[in-house]
């Protein structure tokens, strides 16, 4: 025998043709390769586990998230925006044709405008501040009008 060859034992070689013939059935069936197995993916799993957590994560950075993300994933906002849809009817303020579609709640003086004004840096600020969590101070808009205000408020700028 060549160096490197070797001679395959009879149940490595009807390990192989069993093998062969699944593979063979799945590609008349469209597939191009096995499903792995139950002990497979949990192999994977587990290899995978913390992986990409905190710091490890490529888009880390060093622990900092906005207080607008911040303000933005709290119950006091999702508070805020059921009031606005309530006290709206669940209706677009601006067409009045999207009864309970996409919806969106739109503060009339911005986040960061009201952040910026009281000087505020952390998220206990913000949480007591009243003007951020003021039903006056937001409507209820489809997702269209709301990109459409957004758009004019650009060109304003602009």
């Amino acid at each position: 025998m060549p160096s490197g060859v070797y001679e395959r034992t009879e149940e490595t070689k009807l390990k192989i043709s069993i093998n062969h013939a699944d593979v063979v059935s799945l590609m008349r069936k469209g597939r191009k390769r096995l499903p792995f197995s139950k002990d497979w993916k949990k192999n994977i799993s587990i290899s995978k586990k913390g992986k990409w957590i905190g710091e490890n994560n490529p888009n880390w950075k060093g622990g900092i998230t906005s207080l607008i993300l911040r303000l933005r994933h709290n119950f006091k906002y999702c508070q805020w925006r059921s009031d606005i849809f309530t006290r709206d009817d669940f209706t677009c303020q601006n067409c009045g044709d999207n009864k309970g579609g996409n919806l969106e709640a739109h503060h009339k003086e911005t986040f960061s405008s009201i952040l910026q004004y009281y000087e505020i840096t952390t998220l206990e600020e913000a949480l007591n501040c009243e003007e951020l969590w003021d039903i006056n101070n937001g409507i209820t808009l489809c997702k269209e009008c709301h990109k459409k205000l957004h758009k004019r408020l650009r060109e304003k700028r602009f």
